[in-house]
């Protein structure tokens, strides 16, 4: 069987096209360095992953356990939910029921100021919107992490008479500020 191959100018002009793209595109892989090269099959979570500052995944895993206490265990922004231990009962059902005390609070919020502070320092002049897309969370998964730190800090404020301290509550207040959450303003 012979196979005849139409050597047209439309043709010709086609196969040098492509023949010189596949050699331009070679030699443009070669010339970058590896640092720069990024492959087009690459998931863009990968991608906004690594740009992270390292150390910040766990800061948010950390920060969104501590919410999520306040939410009756729920996971907060994609991260899982907070599990108090098994042996624990009475833990458990100030979690589940949502009966702990303003020193609980205290504890939480202080622990969510200490994760948030880290965070801050070491992703400079960064929203906590900005962080949490560069970990690659879905928009819903942020406005769902961002609303519970506003209830968390509502709450801190609230209780403020009754075992949070000021400075505890303002502190958190503050760094939202810097992060560049809104508080609720009811």
């Amino acid at each position: 069987m012979k196979i005849a191959l139409a050597f047209s100018p439309l043709n010709s002009a086609f196969l040098f096209a492509a023949g010189a793209a596949a050699v331009l595109g070679t030699l443009m892989q070669q010339m970058l360095p590896a640092s720069r090269a990024v492959g087009v099959s690459a998931p863009a979570i990968q991608i906004s992953e690594a740009r992270l500052v390292p150390g910040t995944e766990g800061l948010l895993r950390q920060t969104a356990a501590h919410l999520s206490k306040m939410q009756r265990g729920a996971s907060v922004g994609g991260f899982p939910g907070f599990e108090p231990p098994d042996d624990d009962e009475t833990y458990r059902r100030r979690i589940k029921e949502q009966h702990f005390t303003a020193q609980d609070v205290n504890d939480w919020v202080k622990e969510i100021n200490n994760f948030l502070k880290q965070i801050i320092k070491k992703n400079l002049r960064m929203s906590l919107e900005e962080i949490l897309q560069k970990q690659g969370l879905t928009p819903s998964q942020i406005e769902n992490l961002l609303d519970a730190l506003r209830d968390t800090e509502m709450t801190a404020r609230g209780m403020q008479n009754y075992g949070v301290t000021t400075e505890t509550a303002t502190t958190l207040r503050t760094l939202m500020e810097t992060l560049g959450v809104a508080p609720w303003l009811y």
